[in-house]
């Protein structure tokens, strides 16, 4: 993918907007000492060649039982516009067939009818993550994600590095896994929870990481996994405590019609920043087109400028700092993928190519850009640094999303980090 950066050395852009390659930063360790260039794997029964990374799939989201409140809809189609078949009770097993969309194609056990519905409210009988150290939870803090990555170093030794991208609004670190060595020939970097209240997609990038390092990892691609970006939110999302500051913006977003919810339930479904900044609609891709909020706010606000914001900065920064060859950003509303900013460019094409892999892989639908999104991550580094770049939507239901939807999210996502190194060495 190194060809999309010929065409671009002309770009001379600032540092907070554009994709000048700056000089590699020295990124921190975090309290532990660097990888050095060369990595050695952890060692195992039987070494995996170096560019095919050994995935043992964990036991597929077979049997299920339905976790809900009351029923769920059994329907004759993939939407909700398709024929009610039949109400499934909570409790009720079925044997999950395939994945479409947000839903989940199965047959009832007790009946034998087959019908679609909504994948999130799926538990399955049998253990699906297959991990050692990363747990699932409906909230993934901060503080475990540092205690995990940290796990990740112990067992892993060298093919694990920590770095920290930046600091948020608070002074909270944004660290970065690196799986493999930095002088990789291939490099790709992946991105979560910039949005506060989709923080599930950090337990996600986590458990991506460990199935990929207990694989073996690879000595081709590099990963650059930031799991968290934007901890400051996550914070209030999940915590749900006011402070002065987030009071104030409430009593603004109330006053101005931008919320209807009340008390601990307008910072649950917390979206921006600790400055309430919308991070991604803070990047120099059109941003004085993105329609938004009047003034700082839980969700919605671009900023006061492309870049303002100090976990925007960090973005852009290690996005420079390393020759990615694709970029994937993790969101959680919706199941399906974004690959295009506006006119397609050659970028833009390539991460099409990459977007039909993994909807495939996951079930996921393939979206065209609507021309009404601007001011993203993905947004930026397509149209402004020429790396083919994703967004991955993962949720069925509206995020903060309950525990129950990660199952059917891992099993649908587990091989992504597979099937992107196979991409990258063969593009």
């Amino acid at each position: 993918m190194k060809r999309f950066f010929a065409g671009l050395l002309a770009c001379t852009v600032l540092l907070s907007c554009g994709c000048t390659k700056q000089p590699e930063p020295v990124y921190a360790p975090l309290e532990i000492t660097p990888a050095p260039e060369t990595v050695q794997l952890p060692p195992t029964e039987s070494t995996p060649p170096s560019d095919a990374p050994r995935l043992e799939p964990p036991p597929a989201m077979n049997v299920c039982v339905v976790e809900c409140e009351g029923t769920v809809n059994l329907r004759s189609g993939a939407s909700s516009h398709a024929e009610l078949l039949e109400m499934l009770p909570a409790g009720s097993r079925v044997r999950v067939i395939e994945f479409e969309e947000r839903y989940a194609y199965v047959e009832v056990l007790e009946n034998g009818w087959t019908g679609y519905m909504i994948a999130g409210y799926l538990r399955p009988e049998e253990d699906v993550l297959g991990l050692d150290i990363v747990t699932v939870t409906d909230s993934y803090t901060y503080e475990q994600m540092r205690a995990d990555m940290l796990a990740f170093k112990e067992k892993y030794g060298d093919a694990v590095t920590l770095e920290t991208a930046g600091e948020t609004v608070c002074g909270v670190e944004i660290p970065v896994l690196v799986l493999g060595a930095r002088s990789a020939p291939h490099h790709v970097f992946v991105q979560a929870a910039i949005h506060a209240r989709e923080h599930m997609t950090a337990l996600l990038a986590m458990a991506l990481s460990e199935a990929w390092l207990s694989a073996g990892a690879s000595e081709d691609v590099c990963f650059h996994v930031m799991p968290m970006a934007n901890p400051d939110g996550v914070k209030i999302s999940q915590e749900a405590v006011y402070d002065d500051h987030t009071r104030a913006m409430y009593a603004n977003d109330f006053a101005a019609g931008q919320t209807q919810e009340e008390g601990e339930e307008y910072l649950h479904k917390w979206k921006s920043n600790y400055n309430g900044v919308d991070i991604n609609r803070n990047f120099d891709a059109l941003w004085d087109k993105v329609n938004s909020a009047p003034a700082p706010s839980a969700e919605g606000y671009r900023g006061s400028a492309p870049g303002s914001e100090p976990e925007t900065q960090a973005l852009i920064s290690y996005t420079q700092a390393y020759d990615f060859d694709a970029t994937i950003s993790y969101h959680a509303t919706g199941s399906m993928i974004y690959w295009q900013f506006g006119p397609a460019t050659e970028a833009d094409k390539a991460a099409h190519a990459l977007a039909e892999v993994i909807g495939e892989l996951a079930g996921y639908s393939v979206e065209f850009d609507d021309g009404t999104s601007f001011g993203g991550y993905k947004d930026w580094a397509s149209s402004k640094c020429g790396i083919p770049s994703l967004t991955i939507e993962i949720g069925t239901r509206s995020a903060p999303l309950p525990e129950t939807d990660f199952y059917n999210i891992w099993v649908r996502n587990r091989f992504v980090f597979k099937a992107v190194a196979e991409w990258v060495k063969s593009a």
